[in-house]
């Protein structure tokens, strides 16, 4: 019944938004998002991709609408690109409509699906897993930080590091055979999080491997902290806990979770303020005293990543020419060329994001090859299919995660991993193109055979040695 409320709305709020009632259409949005997450909660619980996925879609999808209708500071740098950016216009409404015809795309998958209780089986708790899962995970720490360090010295050290985010990660990517170090990275924790939480008692035994683990990913954490990449910690720290819980399913948020969960927003919102130039750390009284103003602006989901997808779609729906044709599925195709480097393929076709950024965003450019705009799957989806495009998209990507949200239950590594690992697909979803997100797909998968291939080569006695040899 709550879904089937929840459909209900969600249509009644488009077509009030579809004749140009916004506060009625946003009301009825929202009731309907917020019954659809307490359903799934109910089902699935808050340690599952599915919901957290879905928690994301309400933050990009809602944050700049609300900000909006409360008539909240959202402007800065954003009205220069759009000067309707804090007003009701015609974008905000199209952007609004391609929302809910994606969140009906998930309403439908939820109605067909998580109804028949699939994903309400319950789990059996692993038994102990083995040493080979934290073997597994050290293999794959040491791989990340490997592949980090050939690319950080090819691109100049620290020097490179100097010039910010923007331009290391830009001067990585324009290398010839740059190694990805990030699947790695991310398989570490996840095996590594299922590792811990099955092992017995014995808190030295604990410290001691999780002090060779620590050794393993610390120059990847090193780089990723000096370059203020606050969105990759924030990854590793989720999929840590998603490994931990994989066994069960937590359906109670709890007070301790919810602190932890804002004392790691406010965090790592003061990450991306120390990112910023005219920003200096003199002591934590200092920095609040003279940029908590901004800090507490940041707290606002849309002046964050969150509101760029927004951002993004309102301006492409303000500036498109008249004559503009539908794509008709030309961008989703880009998969077929994406694992090609200029340099094995020089009259590579430019990417959406790209062609997009160069258009509406040149100055981003400057900052390097790899610095995107925080691209909106939503635009993509109207850009090539108009209205009919969210609800599809939004569909299959829904219909592919519950079907992984059932393969949980199963015990082998594969399944595991690549569960843990979709949550990072999924939260780049809402803001990243379709060949980034199926590219990104593939090469994790790549990496997990690597990862088990040079398990499986590396002399036992390596482990022996560092006291990891399996019971």
């Amino acid at each position: 019944m709550k879904i089937l409320i929840s459909l209900i709305a969600c249509i009644l709020s488009i077509t009030l938004l579809y004749f140009g009632h916004f506060n009625s259409g946003l009301l009825f949005s929202l009731f309907a998002y917020l019954l659809m997450l307490k359903f799934v909660l109910e089902k699935t619980g808050w340690n599952a991709v599915f919901f957290l996925f879905l928690v994301l879609f309400g933050m990009y999808g809602y944050s700049v609408p609300i900000s909006v209708f409360f008539n909240l500071d959202i402007g800065w740098h954003r009205v220069a690109k759009l000067s309707t950016w804090q007003k009701v216009d015609e974008s905000l409404f199209s952007f609004l409509i391609s929302n809910q015809l994606a969140m009906l795309g998930i309403l439908v998958t939820v109605l067909l699906f998580v109804k028949r209780k699939f994903l309400e089986l319950p789990i059996a708790k692993d038994g102990n897993v083995g040493k080979s899962y934290l073997q597994l995970a050290i293999i794959a720490g040491f791989l990340s930080s490997f592949s980090e360090g050939l690319n950080f010295f090819r691109v100049g050290g620290l020097s490179a590091i100097a010039n910010g985010k923007a331009f290391y990660q830009g001067a990585v990517n324009d290398l010839v055979l740059n190694v990805p170090y990030e699947g790695f990275f991310f398989i570490s924790v996840g095996l590594f999080g299922i590792y811990i939480k099955s092992v017995g008692p014995g808190l030295m035994s604990k410290i001691q491997k999780s002090l060779v683990y620590l050794m393993s990913i610390a120059f990847v954490l090193w780089v990723n902290i000096k370059i203020g990449e606050r969105g990759m910690l924030v990854v590793a720290i989720v999929i840590l806990l998603l490994a931990y819980t994989i066994g069960i399913r937590i359906k109670k948020v709890k007070g301790p979770l919810i602190l932890g969960g804002v004392v790691l927003y406010v965090i790592f919102n003061s990450l991306t303020l120390l990112r910023e130039n005219d920003v200096k750390y003199k002591g934590i009284f200092n920095f609040i005293d003279n940029y908590g103003e901004r800090l507490v602006r940041l707290m606002n989901p849309a002046n964050t990543e969150f509101g760029a997808s927004a951002l993004n779609y309102r301006i492409y729906i303000d500036k498109r020419p008249d004559d503009f044709t539908y794509k008709l599925g030309t961008t989703y195709a880009e998969i077929l060329w994406a694992f090609f480097p200029t340099y094995v393929y020089p009259n590579k076709p430019k990417s959406i994001i790209y062609e997009f950024r160069d258009t509406y965003f040149p100055e981003r450019k400057k900052l390097g090859s790899t610095a995107g705009t925080g691209f909106s799957s939503l635009m993509e989806a109207h850009m090539n299919f108009g209205y009919f495009g969210p609800f599809i998209t939004y569909l299959i990507a829904s219909l592919f995660l519950i079907a992984f949200e059932i393969r949980r239950k199963r015990s082998d590594f594969l399944s595991k991993i690549l569960y843990l690992l979709l949550f990072n697909i999924y939260l780049i979803y809402s803001r990243s193109a379709s060949q980034y997100i199926l590219a990104t797909l593939v090469f994790y998968i790549v990496q997990l055979l690597m990862v088990w291939i040079t398990y499986r080569l590396v002399p036992k006695t390596f482990f022996k040695y560092l006291n990891l040899n399996e019971d």
